[in-house]
């Protein structure tokens, strides 16, 4: 009797922002994404980072696991679409990252990533998703089972995710600023900020000489006539320690976005333990990544081909030093020649062919 009253049973707790409220339109977005898309956009480092994110996960490619008849099956459907899954997993991978959530739509015969900020979810009280909802030039809905929504961090209750870019937004902001003003130095040519003193002389006078200051272009020379004073007021970069803002930035970029600075390019100040203590730990933190992915990836894949009892992975992520590694093992151990392993390495064969 107790087994049949759990299946029957409803959640009890209410949802934390009473999502009924909102009605069929579905709950609001707490945050703008549109304005998390122009930062990510907007910034060389938000770039860098996220493409080396990407990169580690989808590069060494996937595979599939499951009961025979089923990854047969599943196989053959990757491989006849290898090129455009390939890009949809890039687009899904890099749009979760930026926006901490995205949506598959599973309606047609191949995954489509819609834009998040055009999707809203529709719950009930107790946050239990009924439909989803996407807001262009018209309404279209969609049934739980026609979305895979991807959360990268769930809190609680919350329906939609919690960007990093959210946290970085400030500094984002202020590195924008300070890159402008390095930019406006750069133009003037280095000059040095100056107060130009006019001595004597009439209003008239005055104006003329503040109009030849305003039309002249960066780095002009001026030369004037009359009794003037010019003083250096001071130097902006080193008195407001651009240069080393800008480094501060980044490195609270890189640790938000968890890439290390060696694989980002940076090795100024890293020894040997240091670059392989980073390197384990962003390996650590690209293999999360690639079980969320596949688990979204499956659930996907399930409802588009219609079969069950197989599970999508992606090939784990490892810095050249560990494959290394792991190939010498295996050479060791009998299970993979020396041309084999040079060959998954990308190395010509010891004779001198290419593999």
């Amino acid at each position: 009797m107790s087994f049949f009253r759990k299946i029957l049973s409803r959640p009890k707790a209410f949802a934390s922002t009473m999502p009924g409220f909102y009605g069929r339109l579905g709950e609001p977005k707490p945050l703008d994404q549109l304005k998390l898309l122009e930062l990510a956009e907007g910034d060389t480092d938000v770039r860098a980072c996220l493409d080396a994110v990407v990169d580690a996960v989808t590069a060494n490619g996937w595979y599939v696991v499951g009961e025979e008849n089923a990854r047969k099956i599943v196989e053959e459907w990757l491989r006849t679409r290898e090129d455009d899954f390939f890009f949809f997993l890039r687009n899904l991978v890099l749009t979760t990252l930026i926006f901490d959530e995205s949506y598959i739509e599973c309606v047609s015969d191949f995954p489509r990533v819609i834009a998040p900020w055009t999707m809203q979810v529709v719950r009930d009280d107790y946050g239990v998703v009924k439909e989803y909802v996407q807001q262009t030039t018209r309404v279209v809905r969609f049934s739980p089972d026609e979305i895979v929504h991807v959360v990268l961090h769930p809190l609680a209750d919350r329906t939609y995710g919690t960007p990093k870019l959210a946290s970085l937004a400030r500094i984002l902001l202020a590195k924008r600023e300070a890159e402008l003003f390095l930019f406006q130095v750069f133009m003037r040519k280095g000059v040095l900020s100056k107060a130009i003193v006019l001595k004597h002389g009439d209003e008239t006078t005055f104006n003329r000489l503040k109009a030849v200051l305003e039309s002249a272009r960066p780095g002009d020379n001026l030369l004037l006539m009359g009794e003037i004073d010019v003083k250096t007021l001071s130097q902006p970069v080193e008195d407001l320690r651009v240069v080393e803002l800008l480094e501060e930035f980044r490195q609270r970029i890189l640790a938000v976005l968890r890439v290390p600075p060696i694989v980002y390019g940076v090795i100024q100040g890293l020894n040997l333990e240091t670059s392989r203590n980073q390197m384990t730990t962003f390996a650590q933190y690209i293999k999360s990544l690639q079980k969320i992915f596949g688990a979204a990836v499956t659930l996907a894949l399930k409802r588009v081909i219609g079969v069950d009892g197989f599970s999508f992975r992606l090939v784990e992520w490892m810095n050249p030093e560990q494959e290394t590694a792991i190939h010498v093992e295996r050479v060791k151990a009998g299970i993979e020649t020396v041309e084999e392993a040079r060959r998954a390495m990308g190395l010509g064969a010891i004779g001198g062919e290419k593999p």
